[in-house]
């Protein structure tokens, strides 16, 4: 179901996000940063269409039975993960979504919101990424999107009880545990270089 699938919190990004607690602010992020349709699950588990696909491959001396280890570890959390929102949650964070696309889409130019939907596999901004990418994006306009994002996290952060984001936070936690009993000491050292390097690239998108 495509509302399940925006919600998944991908365990390749608990992997590198390092420690911390994951609350609705991350699920908010996921659902704010996909424009249109979510890959599929064939092509999750096939590595295409996944979100900073090839990770795992970018860690030196990664087995192929460490990548199916690591996979399965992936797959059970997001099924886990995806079972926390009811129904009607999920429908909140929905409408959210749709309404922030409106938003953003009345901010910029048709040729814009062309380069936009252009900017990534799935067809829609990941992460922010695809912004830096729309040419003659004027200052105004980058901080109207910025506001309307805001706007919408704030928003999707009181959809979860705290009781489900204790949840998530458990399952993130236990996620990064086995991930980490998989991967050797050098590769979690590159792991944790990946999570400070996009940290940064974080914080230059959004100076």
């Amino acid at each position: 179901m495509k509302i399940n699938r925006l919600l998944v919190v991908s365990a390749v990004s608990v992997l590198i996000g390092g420690g911390g607690f994951v609350t609705s602010k991350a699920l908010a992020d996921q659902f704010l940063t996909t424009q249109n349709s979510a890959p599929s699950m064939e092509q999750r588990e096939s590595g295409k269409g996944k979100r900073g696909g090839g990770k795992f491959d970018r860690l030196s001396g990664i087995t192929e039975a460490q990548k199916t280890q690591l996979q399965q570890i992936k797959s059970a959390s997001r099924q886990q993960i995806e079972a926390i929102p009811t129904a009607a949650q999920k429908a909140q964070m929905e409408a959210i979504r749709n309404d922030t696309k409106t938003r953003m889409d009345a901010v910029l130019t048709a040729e814009q919101r062309q380069q936009l939907a252009q900017s990534s596999p799935t067809g829609g901004e990941q992460k922010g990424r695809g912004y830096p990418k729309i040419s003659g994006l004027t200052d105004a306009q980058k901080t109207q999107m910025r506001e309307i994002r805001s706007a919408s996290r704030q928003q999707m952060d009181t959809v979860l009880t705290a009781e489900q984001k204790s949840q998530i936070t458990a399952i993130r936690n236990d996620t990064k545990t086995k991930m980490d009993a998989v991967l050797t000491l050098e590769q979690r050292q590159q792991v944790e270089q990946m999570r400070q390097q996009k940290q940064q690239n974080r914080q230059q998108r959004q100076s």
